[in-house]
């Protein structure tokens, strides 16, 4: 175990593990007081699930950013670019790029939306069924990812506190359930702007204290990285066996465009702000400051890789190969002095509280309005609707628990290649299907069912048939996104030229969204 070698290379004393309980302790009751206070401001699903509809952009902005920046940030960028290079560094801009589509496209559409969920579009355009394919895939992979980011802040940092991983998983989950839960949308917000700065304050310590460590400081990670190709962007080749620069830009944009699409937790925040201009203001400052953030974590690994090119390692060659996205905390735990390290833990469990918090509320208003009102029961009185958000929220807490708790015991591979086979399988064509719905309105929701049903299929064979020797010529499981994405209308429109169009007024009313007017 990873914890068992920090242990032997740097015990720490009893007073540093209280320094970090305290640290601990702090997060958890701001987070929870925050909690607490906007409780009392809940009074329907409105306020619940969307703040009140009333939030400055500003705020909503920081949230966006906070809740892209998690534990996984912290530890997993850092990790590749200190395993490989900054082939991540070009196709993290897709994301500006995607945020021009958002402000342009999606924002005035989804704000003339009745309800608080994304996907009732879906069902007016293709019929129930897209409802289900949307929300379903969408509520897969989120409690999926709840489990993930759990999971890898708990195993990395149970060291620190003495605490194990299976009670730290407890302590967190619960946490962050009660206060996403009691406070709502309101609450995640302001509590991710607080763990905003001190997520800030903890990340821009890094690099100057590793930088400082490393005998000539910025001139020798240049001298060093450079020929060894730690600083390169990849390859540029174009190809469908190698993960190159070009392919990853292409495999980002869409992936971030889906992103964008079709999240739940992006929706909410769309119809946050008061009006059409905060909603813009948001999506141009989570966009504009998360991917200095992601840039700046990148190079955080390649100052860890120098630092430890000049002062090898045993300990760090065992885990290099196998996980490398725990050479923070081994730097923190065996270099770092206290005081620093606790500011740095106390930015990694912000980081992890603000990507927990806004997904369970997301999943939450997905299954009240995707599954709850429209198969089981119809919408209720506002307090009954209140009540069932907390519930729900309250299931969702213990999902994520169970789930990080079996990943803990039966995990097999990595935790970025367990997040990302969960969002190329349960996310398959799901912009493709958007597209249609914004664009596509000659398109018959017979054809398009059709078109979902070939794609699902094709992903799940493909997937399947990437392990078997005989079929290694087929490309890579990262084009899933782009080809699913890709395939879908494709399919679509060869379908519909063989099925006669049945009347659909929504598909009318949805033929040119870039003119249609938001609500103020």
């Amino acid at each position: 175990m990873l914890s068992d070698n920090i242990l032997a290379m740097a015990p720490l004393s009893m007073g540093t593990r209280i320094i970090y309980l305290a640290i601990l302790s702090i997060c958890l009751v701001v987070s929870l007081g925050i909690g607490q206070y906007f409780s009392r401001r809940q009074k329907n699903a409105k306020s619940y699930f969307l703040g009140g509809g009333d939030m400055p952009g500003w705020l909503v902005g920081i949230s966006i950013s906070a809740s892209m920046i998690s534990a996984m940030t912290f530890l997993a960028i850092p990790g590749f670019s200190f395993k490989e290079d900054y082939r991540w560094v070009v196709p993290s801009f897709s994301f500006l790029i995607m945020a021009v589509f958002a402000i342009v496209v999606l924002i005035p559409f989804f704000r003339k939306a009745s309800t608080p969920s994304g996907y009732a579009f879906l069902e007016q355009r293709f019929g129930a069924w897209a409802r289900v394919y949307a929300a379903g895939g969408f509520l897969l992979f989120n409690v999926l990812r709840l489990g993930v980011v759990l999971y890898v802040t708990c195993l990395s940092l149970e060291v620190f506190f003495g605490i194990p991983a299976i009670w730290l998983m407890l302590i967190l989950g619960i946490a962050a359930t009660l206060y996403s839960m009691m406070g709502g949308f309101e609450a995640v917000v302001w509590t991710e702007f607080f763990q905003a700065i001190v997520l800030v304050m903890g990340a821009v310590i890094m690099v100057p204290v590793v930088l400082y460590a490393i005998p000539g400081g910025l001139g020798t990670v240049v001298d060093l990285a450079v020929p060894a190709g730690k600083m390169s962007l990849g390859s540029f080749e174009f190809t469908f066996v190698e993960k190159t620069v070009w392919v990853m830009v292409l495999a980002s944009l869409f992936y971030n465009a889906s992103d964008y699409s079709t999240r739940q937790d992006f929706i909410q925040r769309y119809r946050a702000p008061k009006n059409m201009r905060q909603a813009r203001i948001a999506v141009a400052i989570g966009a504009v400051t998360v991917v200095p953030v992601w840039l700046y974590f990148n190079f955080l690994g390649t100052t860890l890789w120098t630092y430890y090119k000049v002062n090898p390692d045993p300990v760090v060659a065992e885990f290099t190969v196998s996980a490398p996205e725990k050479i923070v905390p081994y730097f923190m735990a065996s270099q770092l002095p206290p005081a620093v390290t606790g500011l740095v833990l106390g930015a990694i469990l912000m980081a992890a509280l603000s990507t927990l918090a806004p997904i369970l509320n997301a999943c939450a208003v997905t299954w009240a309005g995707d599954f709850h009102h429209r198969f089981f029961r119809g919408p209720a009185e506002a307090r009954d609707e209140l009540k069932l958000g907390r519930a729900t929220t309250r299931a969702l807490g213990v999902i994520m628990i169970v789930l990080a708790l079996l990943i803990h015991v039966l995990r097999t591979q990595t935790l970025q290649d367990l997040q990302a086979t969960g969002q190329m399988l349960f996310s398959a064509g799901l912009f493709g299907l958007f597209l249609i719905g914004f664009f596509g309105h000659r398109i018959s929701a017979r054809a398009s069912l059709c078109a979902a049903a070939c794609t699902v299929g094709i992903v799940l064979v493909w997937f399947a048939a990437h392990t078997w020797k005989w079929m290694a010529w087929a490309p890579d499981p990262f084009w899933i996104p782009v080809l699913s994405n890709l395939g879908l209308p494709t399919f679509a429109i060869v379908f519909n030229k063989f099925m006669p169009p049945v009347k659909n007024p929504a598909a009318d009313a949805t033929a040119d969204v870039q003119t249609q007017t938001a609500k103020p």
